[in-house]
């Protein structure tokens, strides 16, 4: 009996059914090759280019809770609508404006004046050294910045709304005895004895007084041009 052997002699065929095979299975294989391309997704082929999803804006979602800290993010339009349309805003009297939410003295600030320094009140004055104009005086539109100390120990910042005499302005801030609130049109006086701002007391718009305490003041931010 003969030994099947996997290194038999394979069969004879002709030169010319060799290449008729051969021509046949080319032209399978690209045709296989077209179908595949066509089939293939762009995220799995190797030279694809894959686009980047169009960007989308993200909500923030407000602060409820007075015991958050300053986020950085600035008030939405329906507070400042708020503010805008509060009678005694026009008619510079003191008033007290409560929000929905918790508001912070330094996103008041921003949102109000334009100057866009974020962290504690007390380092926006290092802060603006260059980035904005530091002023000795008062103008409108710039915002006070109030030295640390021990009972507000992260500092405090206004917005000076208008200027009444070299010793007298009215200002717009938020937060004052930390209790969130927006105050209009609190007056602040310049009690210094050379007149340099350097220190100054609030008015007390609760008492509807002026306070007694006084604040040690680093100077007052205002946007460049304002300072020319």
């Amino acid at each position: 009996m003969k030994r099947l052997d996997c290194a038999g002699p394979a069969p004879a065929i002709s030169l010319f059914a060799a290449l008729a095979i051969f021509v046949c299975a080319a032209a399978a294989d690209a045709k296989t090759l077209s179908h595949r391309h066509h089939a293939v997704s762009p995220t799995h082929s190797r030279h694809a280019v894959v686009p980047m999803p169009s960007a989308r804006p993200t909500s923030v979602a407000a602060v409820s809770t007075p015991t958050l800290k300053d986020s950085g993010v600035q008030l939405s339009d329906p507070t400042l609508s708020i503010v805008a349309e509060d009678k005694s805003a026009t008619m510079e009297t003191p008033s007290i404006i409560r929000p929905a939410r918790h508001v912070y003295c330094v996103e008041f600030a921003r949102l109000a004046s334009g100057i866009a320094l974020f962290g504690d009140a007390k380092t926006w004055w290092g802060q603006a050294r260059a980035q904005y104009a530091q002023l000795t005086n008062p103008a409108p539109g710039a915002v006070m910045v109030f030295a640390s100390r021990r009972n507000m120990r992260a500092g405090h910042v206004a917005v000076v709304k208008k200027v009444i005499t070299s010793r007298e302005v009215l200002v717009d801030h938020a937060n004052w005895g930390r209790d969130g609130r927006i105050y209009l049109n609190a007056p602040v006086v310049d009690v210094s004895p050379n007149n340099d701002w350097s220190m100054v007391k609030v008015w007390n718009t609760k008492s509807n007084v002026m306070g007694t305490t006084a604040y040690a003041i680093k100077g007052f931010i205002a946007q460049r041009f304002a300072a020319n």
